[in-house]
């Protein structure tokens, strides 16, 4: 069996690109694992700008015509032999329906992960062209898929919604526990939230987490809020806080990598995760991982994990109150030193449940059937 990860982009783990990071994680365990792997990238330039890894990489053009494909993609598709199976990573990307039909004409097996683009916040953003788009388009590639992995329950429940099939496996996405760094505690005087991606107000419930935080304050709340990450959306974030009042309480730490990112990830005393829309997000599992405690919203899908490992603060409903309420159990917590141990359950949670090899298992089984 012949594997082929399908992303838009190169399988850069060192971007803010959370679907690449889980194709390049899944490329590396199977290829680890013993198995044919190939990652198939199509990108806006075929520079080989990434990081050195044990499989092997082919690079598309991405074309401006968005109903063609890149000549050589085509060829790829055509030469490939009846036992591959094709992973794609991706919705709403006119490509992958392009692939699709070419590999169902082919009679080559394809896997589906949408990544949690068919959630409830994700497609209540643009709800008209993307419902058209869907039902055009993601539909069809979703009914020609062998398999649909969606990453939580509350994306599956949503897509039961969506289009009836029974093609959907349940499979979350997995942490590199190798990456973590085995840091001293940093003992704050005054506790820290912080929050790892990209600063997408909308998407990442920013605004938010924002005025959660002003409420928060005005109840008598203290210490910071320090932001890791980057977009042209910054300078508009950084009024809002002057305009809440808050801008001097809120620390942008732009966009950080490797040693410098899990520094200060581990200065971190709670990592929040407001999201309106979300497939499974790495950086909650990194901060899990370190064992840091994690205030998350339901649309995160990791939710129900933190309450079966009493690991975490998870949100029932993402609003402001309930984003003050939890930083406010939160600062109690802190100052009872109560912290540390939620945050060590948070990471025997990821090395239980999380294991890339683990999770790679899991999908080589559907890749099989």
């Amino acid at each position: 069996m012949k594997i082929i990860h399908l992303v838009l982009g190169k399988g850069n783990p060192n971007r803010m690109n959370g679907v690449n990071k889980v194709a390049y994680q899944l490329a590396t365990t199977q290829t680890e694992m013993g198995h044919d792997v190939t990652l198939w990238g199509i990108a806006n330039n075929l520079d080989l700008n990434y990081p050195e890894r044990n499989f092997k990489t082919v690079l598309f053009q991405q074309t401006k015509n968005k109903l063609k494909l890149d000549a050589y993609l085509k060829k790829a598709i055509a030469k490939l032999s009846e036992d591959a199976i094709v992973h794609i990573h991706g919705s709403f990307i006119p490509e992958f329906f392009h692939v699709s039909k070419l590999l169902s004409k082919r009679k080559i097996s394809f896997i589906y992960t949408p990544h949690g683009a068919l959630t409830k916040g994700a497609m209540a953003k643009n709800n008209f062209v993307k419902k058209m788009y869907f039902q055009l388009f993601e539909s069809t590639i979703i009914k020609n898929a062998k398999a649909m992995q969606l990453l939580g329950v509350q994306e599956l429940e949503f897509t039961n919604d969506l289009i009836h099939t029974n093609n959907k496996v349940l499979i979350p996405n997995g942490q590199d526990l190798s990456v973590i760094p085995d840091l001293e505690t940093v003992k704050n005087k005054k506790i820290v939230f912080g929050f790892c991606g990209r600063l997408a107000t909308f998407h990442k419930g920013l605004d938010l987490l924002f005025r959660g935080f002003k409420l928060y304050l005005e109840n008598g709340g203290e210490g910071t809020l320090e932001l890791i990450g980057d977009s042209d959306e910054r300078e508009m974030l950084e009024n809002l806080c002057g305009k809440l009042g808050i801008r001097n309480h809120v620390i942008f730490h732009g966009k950080q990598f490797g040693e410098e990112k899990f520094k200060l990830i581990g200065g971190f005393d709670v990592f929040m995760h407001t999201s309106r829309m979300e497939g499974f997000p790495t950086a909650v599992l990194e901060a899990a991982a370190m064992g840091k405690v994690c205030i998350t919203s339901e649309a995160t899908n990791i939710n129900d994990y933190f309450r079966k490992f009493n690991a975490g603060l998870p949100m029932e409903n993402n609003n402001v109150k309930t984003i003050a309420k939890k930083m406010s159990e939160a600062s109690r917590l802190f100052r009872q030193q109560k912290l540390q141990s939620i945050g060590n359950r948070a990471k025997e949670m990821v090395q239980k449940e999380f294991n890339w090899t683990h999770v790679s298992k899991q999908l080589i089984d559907v890749y099989s059937k």
